[in-house]
């Protein structure tokens, strides 16, 4: 079962959570949504099971890092080819240098 990605918010920072020093301010609420919605189309595309999973979970891992906080890479889903789980990747990034840098 695929976990709903929330559109336009941003996690509460607590105490248990690393914040990374950014140069830069956080994405608007506006840029993080427009991210996340396209993120959103994208997996809605896949039909592979193994690569929906890959791909919202690199998803949310560039959510975080668009939050500043500090995450740990996904490197890649059993069932997932590396070529493929390069792909999703290349794809997310593109996607997150369009609306979140």
């Amino acid at each position: 079962m695929l976990k709903e990605i929330t559109f336009g918010t941003r996690p509460a920072l607590t105490s248990s959570m690393a914040t990374h020093h950014r140069t830069s301010e956080l994405p608007t609420s506006e840029q993080f949504a427009a991210f996340s919605t396209e993120a959103q189309q994208y997996i809605e595309q896949m039909s592979d099971p193994a690569a929906k999973r890959f791909t919202l979970r690199y998803t949310e891992y560039l959510q975080s890092k668009a939050h500043g906080i500090v995450a740990s890479e996904p490197s890649g889903e059993s069932g997932v080819s590396m070529l493929d789980c390069r792909l999703i990747r290349s794809v997310l990034r593109d996607i997150y240098k369009k609306h979140l840098t």
